[in-house]
C-alpha cells in the first residue's frame, strides 16, 4: 500500500562516505533504528525553493541531497541531507510506502 505521509523530523543518520557523496546506512527515529536495504533514488536540489528572491544570490539556494530508501521492514522514505545549513542536518521528509 502506497502512503504519501509527511513527517518533516530532524533525524540522525548513519552513513558510509564515498566519493563525494555520503550514503545512508541506518535511519535513527523516534528510538527506532531502521537498517537501510535499498537506495531506490536519489538527487540533489539546489534551487530557491517555492518564492524565489528578487535578486537571487547562490548562497541563497538550498544545498540538499535527496534519497528515497527502502528499509529492512520494506518501508520506503524520503530523506535528506541539508548541506547548505552549518549543522549539515538529515531530515526525514515523508514516509512514501
Amino acid at each position: 500500500m502506497w502512503k504519501n505521509v509527511f513527517i518533516g523530523k530532524e533525524i540522525k543518520v548513519e552513513v558510509e562516505q564515498e566519493p563525494g557523496r555520503k550514503i545512508p546506512k541506518k535511519l535513527i527515529w523516534g528510538g527506532k533504528s531502521h537498517q537501510v536495504k535499498k537506495i531506490l533514488t536519489l538527487w540533489e536540489d539546489h534551487g530557491f525553493g517555492q518564492a524565489p528572491p528578487r535578486n537571487p544570490r547562490w548562497w541563497q539556494r538550498h544545498h540538499r541531497v535527496y534519497y528515497h530508501v527502502e528499509v529492512e521492514s520494506g518501508e520506503i522514505f524520503e530523506i535528506y541531507w541539508d548541506r547548505s545549513s552549518k549543522k549539515k542536518p538529515w531530515v526525514l521528509t515523508k514516509q512514501v510506502k
